[in-house]
């Protein structure tokens, strides 16, 4: 049977698509085809090797509770005064508090993370160290904690928010399930101890969540009098493009799926490699959710090049304006009859 050392060198340092599907293929089909683990056994180890105390659990719980309570401040206080001031219509001031608020939070949290994959730990050019040294129940930097703790209860508060606070979408289950398999890739990656490709996949992910917010508020400050923005918001419009192909389905198959699908077999599976299965899983259909809201955006700039871009610039919402454009018809024609 052959060893975790037969495969050292069987992965890829610059891998491409390509790799990714035949190397994880191959990966899985080796991984699966020995006998030295019984499905059982494996997730009772892999259940054993969990590392999250209570107090851990209660403190991501405040930090959820602590963001509920600040976006209630904000949107009710800061922006909506901001928001008033602008002159916005109705419904463009809600949605426009609720854009500010994440392109806030995402600002913050891309920056700093930024900073730890690139200039404190160097994750992201060398995707293949995440595993050096890796064991369950290592030790996690405060530098990373402190990210993880606050991603966890912004994602366990986006579930909250996205049933009570935002703007229902198109794509609200897509995006409640989303925000599942967010804030369940955070907590399993940090018990098991996979906090350094938690740090990649979030790396990969925030930066377009900028640029996408950023964009909305600048087509919800658009108004039929003042077009100012209009200009601004086609280039973060590009920028968002450019950003979510390059980060989401480039850099993030190939830095964090490779990773997790190939290397990480080939580097820790004789330290007990644990949920390899089940945590690839989630990162694919995480995948293919940003391929899904790519296609939205193809959508939108397909909309742009036609000339047929609503005021939000959100295919999500066409349906709601479509709905409130014709509410607003009927009240009229019922009022004039």
């Amino acid at each position: 049977m052959p060893t975790n050392e037969t495969f050292n060198d069987k992965y890829s340092m610059s891998p491409s698509y390509k790799d990714l599907l035949i190397d994880f293929w191959n990966t899985i089909i080796w991984y699966y085809s020995n006998n030295r683990r019984s499905s059982k056994n494996f997730m009772h180890n892999s259940m054993g090797s969990f590392n999250f105390n209570r107090s851990d659990v209660l403190c991501i719980i405040f930090i959820s509770v602590f963001f509920t309570l600040m976006r209630y401040n904000f949107q009710s206080i800061v922006s909506k005064k901001f928001t008033k001031w602008l002159q916005l219509t109705l419904a463009n001031e809600k949605k426009c508090s609720e854009s500010a608020w994440k392109f806030l939070f995402y600002t913050w949290a891309w920056s700093y993370c930024c900073y730890l994959v690139k200039y404190r730990y160097n994750y992201f050019d060398e995707p293949y160290s995440v595993w050096d040294n890796w064991s369950a129940g290592m030790f996690v930097p405060l530098d990373i904690k402190i990210l993880y703790f606050i991603q966890c209860g912004f994602y366990i508060h986006s579930i909250y928010a996205t049933l009570y606070l935002d703007s229902r979408r198109k794509d609200f289950y897509i995006m409640i399930l989303h925000h599942v398999i967010t804030a369940t890739l955070i907590f399993v990656s940090y018990a098991i101890r996979y906090h350094r490709v938690g740090l990649l996949v979030l790396f990969c992910h925030d930066i377009a969540d900028i640029w996408l917010e950023l964009t909305k508020i600048m087509r919800y400050l658009n108004t039929k009098q003042d077009n100012r923005w209009e200009q601004a918001s086609y280039l973060g419009f590009s920028l968002l493009v450019v950003c979510w192909f390059t980060f989401r389905l480039y850099w993030y198959p190939l830095k964090v799926l490779y990773s997790t699908g190939v290397v990480a077999v080939y580097r820790t599976l004789d330290r007990g490699l644990h949920l390899y299965l089940p945590f690839n899983i989630l990162l694919w259909i995480l995948f293919l959710l940003n391929t899904y809201w790519f296609f939205l955006i193809l959508k939108v700039l397909q909309n742009v090049v036609c000339g047929r871009l609503t005021q939000s610039g959100d295919v999500r919402e066409e349906d709601e304006e479509k709905l409130s454009t014709s509410k607003g018809k009927y009240l009229h024609k019922k009022r004039m009859s």
